[in-house]
């Protein structure tokens, strides 16, 4: 038994150490990436400020606009102050309307983009060289990213060019390139998802998953070799070192490597669901108040919001029953100044910049008993039943409100806070719907928070950033990838060493009596 797991070890020492190596390497260029690459000078929004003047300028504007209909509307900052931004479709440029004569800005949302761009990278609109609308995915802004459409801005900075990729719906910096990250990220994607054989497509994924199963299988016999084989003395330091570092390494390297082939099986063997999507469109006329009952509306608006309060988000949403609502979110104080920690934790765990919200009835001015949770739970209905299903609250397990990202709900939709709408129907279907906004940010199913679940521990390690923090969680894994490419040349030094001719005699053999003799000898 010793002797066929020694053979099996043996026998995929060189699958075992190119797998080992170039998903090692390319592994510590993820880290490498987050600590060399460009840093956004500013990671927070710009700041934006309303109170019931607000609303009182966009009513006046909300039924005289060339515009019926608009899938999101709702009131943002800008470098001409506060504005009307409106989005028609998931695909097109958004537009924008002055809240005091109610006209259209023009192509503003290059400027808004602009605008942005200067905030997060703090320098001046001037150094801006290029702007270009980006509605598909590329080499330079990956699908990991996961907003579309956003604007592709290239800027100078010293001696270097930027490219921040601005989703200007949410006013967020998606992404940020230079040519070391694209550099980097392109050797990443090639060496550690094998993206140079994506044109032979299942070769490639049959290619990795073989290579995989290598490392699962040499990471097993290993291990079983490290509690069958006697302790002992071992004068050679090749297989001194391999046998020590075996005894640290075998779990990272199997849980690297089982999680991995998980990974790639359910990236390319199940239809994907998350994604942004658009509900039913607002009508804005809808909003439209009686100017005989204007007096009475204004003194409804000014006995709903609290006083002294700061809005810093201000929407237009609706109903499901088709009631026009004026959603209000009440901010909460932050701090001016953040430390780079603290500014790469917030981008990282999420901060939500609201510590209250309202639903205003856009008709009457006075607030609704209704909560952003019902709203969540009657759109993530309305989703369910625009894909020609049905389902009724009783099936509604839980809803509740998402305030940081994790494993379930990704940094990467760039949106806090959102509410979690969980179904019991057989896919385990969760929901998650933007209160501020009215959409359906993201989706997953039991089957996709089971895989992610196990890239977040045991692929990330994400469960040592409550524990020691993300830099030194990425510090020991770099420390662990090349304690592993260390131990792979031990392991390979051994191999080839054996490969060298010895002397022997004619004729000799080795009994089979003799066997554990040569298995303790061997090692």
């Amino acid at each position: 038994m010793k002797l066929q797991f020694i053979r099996w070890h043996r026998f995929l020492t060189w699958i075992a150490f190119f797998g080992v190596v170039t998903w090692s390497l390319s592994g510590i260029f993820h880290p490498i990436m987050a600590w060399f690459g460009p840093q956004a000078k500013n990671t927070m929004p710009p700041t934006f400020q309303a109170n019931a003047e607000t609303l009182y300028k966009l009513e006046k504007i909300v039924d005289k606009l060339p515009i019926e209909r608009a899938a999101i509307a709702k009131v943002v900052p800008s470098s001409e102050g506060n504005l009307l931004q409106i989005t028609e479709a998931d695909n097109s440029p958004r537009r924008y309307f002055n809240l005091e004569t109610g006209s259209e800005l023009f192509d503003h949302d290059i400027a808004q983009a602009k605008w942005l761009t200067s905030h997060y990278l703090d320098l001046p609109q001037e150094n801006i060289i290029d702007v270009k609308f980006k509605e598909s995915f590329s080499t330079d802004y990956p699908r990991v990213n996961r907003l579309l459409p956003v604007y592709e801005v290239t800027i100078a900075a010293d001696d270097n060019l930027l490219k921040a990729f601005i989703y200007t719906e949410t006013g967020a910096l998606a992404a940020l390139n230079n040519s070391f990250k694209a550099k980097t990220q392109l050797f990443f994607r090639a060496l550690h998802t094998w993206s140079w054989l994506d044109t032979t497509g299942h070769g490639r994924v049959l290619t990795v998953a073989l290579f995989m199963l290598t490392l699962v299988v040499i990471a097993s016999t290993g291990l079983y070799l490290i509690f069958a084989l006697p302790s002992r003395k071992i004068p050679k330091s090749n297989r001194r070192w391999h046998r020590r570092l075996g005894y640290l390494l075998w779990l990272p390297l199997l849980g690297w490597s089982a999680s991995g082939f998980y990974h790639l099986l359910q990236a390319e063997y199940i239809q994907p669901i998350s994604g942004l999507r658009l509900l039913e469109p607002v009508q804005l006329e809808s909003f439209a108040v009686a100017e005989s009952e204007m007096a009475q509306w204004r003194h409804s608006i000014g006995s709903s919001i609290p006083k002294k309060a700061h809005l810093n988000a201000i929407s237009l949403n609706q109903s499901i029953d088709k009631k026009p609502l004026y959603r209000l979110g009440i901010s909460v104080p932050i701090e001016e100044s953040m430390s780079n920690y603290q500014q790469r934790k917030a981008r990282f765990g999420g901060l939500p910049l609201e510590r209250s919200s309202a639903l205003i009835n856009a008709q009457t001015g006075e607030k609704e008993s209704v909560k952003d949770q019902d709203l969540a739970k009657e759109l993530a209905l309305q989703f369910i039943q625009s894909n020609s299903n049905t389902i009724d609250n009783s099936k509604i397990d839980e809803i509740k409100l998402v305030t940081h990202f994790g494993p379930n709900y990704d940094f990467r939709n760039k949106r806090l806070p959102v509410w979690q709408v969980d179904l019991n129907d057989p896919a385990g279907s969760r929901y998650f719907v933007d209160p501020v906004t009215g959409i359906l940010v993201d989706q997953n199913r039991k089957i996709d928070r089971l895989e992610s679940l196990s890239f977040s521990l045991l692929h990330k390690w994400n469960f040592l950033r409550p524990l020691i923090g993300a830099e030194k969680r990425d510090i020991l894994i770099v420390i662990t990838l090349l304690a592993l490419i260390a131990m792979s040349c031990f392991g390979l030094a051994i191999y080839l060493a054996r490969r060298k001719p010895r002397a022997r005699r004619v004729g000799s053999s080795l009994p089979p009596q003799e066997a554990s003799g040569y298995i303790k000898a061997s090692n």
